[in-house]
């Protein structure tokens, strides 16, 4: 079976038009405790929902 050609009507919405630049050191400390935050926050929701879970079925 052929596959489809694209379509150059619709344009790739997942082509980056300019090239990613770099995060300045400044930049990534600021980043740092933001992801660590919510990265805090998605751990203690898991096991929330872990402990729900585990109770539900008890």
């Amino acid at each position: 079976m052929p596959r489809p050609q694209p379509n150059s009507r619709h344009p790739d919405l997942f082509l980056l038009d300019d090239p990613p630049v770099p995060l300045a050191a400044t930049e990534r400390t600021k980043l740092l405790p933001l992801a660590s935050a919510l990265l805090t926050e998605t751990t203690l929701a898991s096991r929330a929902a872990r402990e729900a879970r585990d109770e539900d079925r008890a």
